[in-house]
């Protein structure tokens, strides 16, 4: 006896990755096969939390040993396991009319449509005509077989008609149900094979990813450094690992994500790591990176980053530092934040010798008599300024323990400044991404642990809006301040209103950025979600984009 071969069970997983319904039809389509586990196996009256929450297990879960280890396959992301049953079928198909309740009958004691009434037997005619009307494809055959039946135990010389016999046992579908909810593509894999499927064989991108976490920060920063205490950084586990080993390796480093990543919160967080303790991360015992913490912007010229001569009180041009010669004295990290809103490819020009390690001549201490000002490098942990001894030249020396750090938005690409290929390649990038939803509504929780359902929904709903169009995605950071705006308490009938305030009060600014179209698709996918914005209310935030704009 055998199990579905690893080919086959990531050749389904890349089906459900290409189908990304939305909220509204991921909640009835699981609803459907949860119902139809339930049938298949009566119990006594009618469904429970607990049963509905042991179906998802048998269902849905990938991982039990991984928090996010439930997956969500009809919009493919990862799904914290805990009482998931409840959160994604059972409440949504008890709670009011929605896409996900009309599936089930109409009578009996409950009122309305209710998973607890039992399935309406044209359900999966419901389910294939809200799939045709929003423009969905439906999954395979093959990939239900392999995600529902991926413990199963089979004969040797099974085949896909085999297991489709089995499917339609296990599952109380008949064979109209099936072909209703799914279609049938020749199979790429046979159903059996080596390996038998491991989840530990799985490819990173189909794979649940590890629960992303926060820190605080500011135990190491100073009066120069920006604080906001009240937005932790949240650190997901592969970036954690590339940043360490990027600050550890490489003088140059620029952070790449969308706003409210928390790129600058990344920066002080490894500052602060550092700091506590350098000897671990490779640094000398005892230094502090202390970052002096720049934001360039499009006035800037090279005097800003490098120095230059300026009129002194005997009215003689004499050297004054820059940005970079200063750090240096200080034995300081420099940080460009938000680094494309100059244009550091004109600014940093004169530097592209030393941002490769050589030395380089930026100067001379008066325009006649001075002698050169010399940018370097030292073989000593420390930055400094020094003299030759007979003062012919004046030299800055960046140490093995000196670092300059950016930060850049990609978002800002077209509105602002972007890094000619000269300049870039002498930093190492570190992606700092946005995190997927589910790992979004885990932080989320985290957080915010009194946070009401519904609330958590209408965010989270926001958030996957934002998330599923490269053009809008916009980092956790962002949305956490919706949380923070409606924790003080909010009255069920205020909700939306509330929740519309909020959504302009953080993301507003980014919203008057959008192109029409852009912001077009955005509303489709946050009106398409029955809990997250009535129609009225994106009208008013439509309004207040305007005005922000």
């Amino acid at each position: 006896m055998v199990r579905v071969s690893q080919s086959a069970l990531e050749m389904a997983l890349n089906d459900f990755r290409e189908l990304r319904y939305t909220r509204a039809v991921v909640s009835l389509f699981e609803s459907f096969l949860v119902a139809k586990s339930l049938e298949a196996r009566p119990g006594d009256g009618e469904a429970t939390i607990e049963q509905v929450n042991d179906a998802v297990t048998r269902l849905f879960v990938l991982d039990a040993s991984n928090p996010l280890g439930r997956l969500y396959p009809f919009r493919y992301d990862w799904l914290n396991l805990n009482d998931s049953g409840r959160k994604t079928v059972w409440n949504n198909t008890t709670r009011g009319s929605k896409l996900a309740t009309s599936i089930f009958k109409n009578e009996g004691v409950r009122r309305g449509e209710d998973i607890r009434n039992g399935l309406r037997s044209d359900a999966s005619v419901i389910v294939s005509d809200a799939l045709a009307e929003r423009g969905h494809r439906r999954p395979s055959a093959e990939a239900l077989i392999c995600l529902l039946l991926r413990d199963h135990e089979f004969s040797a010389n099974s085949d896909w008609r085999d297991a489709e016999r089995v499917l339609l046992e296990r599952f109380a579908l008949t064979a109209d149900d099936l072909e209703n909810v799914s279609i049938r593509p020749s199979p790429g894999c046979p159903l059996l094979g080596s390996p038998e499927w491991d989840l530990a064989r799985l490819p990173d991108s189909l794979a649940p990813p590890a629960a992303v976490r926060s820190v605080a920060v500011g135990q190491q920063t100073t009066a120069s450094s920006p604080a906001d205490e009240l937005e932790p950084v949240i650190l997901d586990r592969r970036v954690e690992r590339m940043l360490r080993l990027a600050v550890t390796s490489y003088r140059f480093v620029m952070l790449v994500g969308p706003p409210g990543t928390g790129k600058g919160r990344l920066v002080r967080w490894i500052a602060d790591e550092v700091a506590g303790d350098p000897t671990a991360l490779g640094f000398g015992e005892g230094f502090r990176p202390d970052p002096v913490w720049i934001t360039p912007d499009d006035t800037w010229s090279a005097f800003e980053l490098i120095g230059g001569l300026v009129p002194a009180e005997d009215g003689r041009l004499r050297w004054s530092n820059g940005f970079v010669p200063d750090a240096l004295c200080q034995n300081r990290w420099l940080v460009l934040d938000e680094a494309n809103r100059a244009d550091l490819d004109r600014i940093m020009g004169p530097l592209l010798t030393w941002l490769a390690e050589e030395e380089v001549q930026i100067g001379r201490t008066d325009p006649h008599s001075g002698v050169p000002i010399l940018l370097g490098w030292s073989q000593s942990g420390s930055s400094m300024m020094e003299s030759d001894d007979v003062g012919r030249s004046m030299r800055f020396l960046a140490g093995r323990d000196w670092r300059m750090i950016g930060t850049y938005n990609p978002q800002d690409a077209m509105r602002v400044f972007r890094f000619g290929l000269a300049l870039s390649r002498r930093f190492v990038v570190v992606p700092v991404p946005t995190i997927s939803p589910g790992q979004f509504d885990e932080l989320l929780r985290t957080q915010h642990p009194g946070i009401e359902d519904p609330v958590l929904v209408a965010i989270l709903g926001l958030y996957s809006a934002h998330y599923s169009d490269p053009e809008t995605s916009l980092g956790p950071a962002v949305f956490l301040r919706i949380a923070r705006y409606l924790e003080p308490g909010t009255e069920s009938n205020s909700l939306a209103e509330k929740l519309a305030e909020g959504y302009v009060l953080s993301v507003g600014k980014y919203l008057a950025t959008y192109g029409d179209e852009t912001l077009q698709m955005l509303g489709s996918r946050i009106l398409d979600d029955e809990e997250v914005c009535t129609e009225d209310q994106w009208q008013w935030v439509l309004s207040q984009r305007h005005t922000i704009s």
